[in-house]
């Protein structure tokens, strides 16, 4: 028998490792395999949405990058696919990156050595931190970061707010996240579409819930408040597989034909 460890939460279903199992990927276990299994024959495209999302968080990292952008913060990493975020900015960059990946779970720092093994330029690390603790996180990626809130970065929260509750007050701590960084940074956000498909995003809630992870879909209005104040990026708030850049890109999601197929809100903003 295979021995648990509870600080990894083998014993219990993990947001993380459930997106990487509904991605195909590996780092899972079957307490997880059993919760996205449940999800998906709640939403049946679920899986689909959740590859528009990391499609598009890859779209934006490659634009960033080509613009300019030498920092990058992702927030709530989970367990993602090959290729990395490291990867795809230094990829796009002309020159050398710094990215940070930051998570409040003891299982992330357990693969964090494995995903940036592979770095042969550009500047990576992880750390473990609260995201709901916007004061206390902005200090410790000050102190231990490697990143210069000084200068503007990119952060990211993708496939994180959804699994905050409006209790713990998502758009304070985004506010307060974003009240840290310095003019000239970007914020780019994905979040499950609660008014594109309603019944699908509540069933899906209450798979997730079943299995002891809070879930909580949102409505346009709800998710811009995110962006407030912000200078949108290329078409502003839209669904994941709809942004684009500029015109080329437009067409760049054919396997993607609704917004019900992957009911996923997507924006970037600029801080002015």
């Amino acid at each position: 028998m295979t021995s648990v460890d509870p600080a990894l939460s083998q014993e219990r279903a993990h947001a993380a490792r459930v997106h990487n199992y509904l991605l195909g990927g590996k780092d899972n276990y079957r307490v997880d395999q059993a919760a996205g299994d449940a999800v998906r024959a709640a939403f049946a495209s679920i899986s689909r949405t959740v590859l528009a999302g990391q499609t598009y968080a890859h779209r934006v990292a490659r634009h960033l990058a080509r613009q300019g952008a030498r920092q990058f913060i992702e927030l709530g990493v989970g367990l993602p696919l090959q290729p990395y975020l490291h990867d795809i900015v230094q990829a796009a960059a002309t020159a050398d990156t710094s990215t940070l990946y930051i998570d409040n779970e003891p299982i992330i720092e357990a693969y964090a050595d494995a995903m940036l093994t592979d770095l042969c330029t550009g500047r990576s690390h992880s750390m473990e931190a609260d995201v709901r603790d916007a004061e206390g996180l902005l200090a410790v990626i000050r102190e231990h970061g490697g990143i210069d809130l000084d200068r503007p970065v990119v952060l990211f929260a993708h496939a994180l707010l959804d699994f905050l509750p409006d209790e713990e007050d998502p758009h304070g701590v985004v506010a307060g996240l974003l009240g840290g960084l310095p003019a000239g940074s970007f914020f780019s956000l994905t979040h499950s579409g609660a008014d594109l498909a309603p019944d699908a995003w509540a069933a899906a809630a209450d798979a997730y819930r079943c299995h002891g992870i809070s879930f909580h879909p949102r409505t346009r209005e709800e998710v811009g408040r995110f962006l407030a104040g912000l200078d949108a990026v290329g078409p502003g708030l839209t669904t994941a597989f709809r942004w684009h850049s500029g015109p080329a890109e437009s067409d760049r999601a054919p396997w993607l034909v609704t917004e019900r197929q992957a009911p996923l809100y997507a924006g970037v903003g600029r801080l002015l």
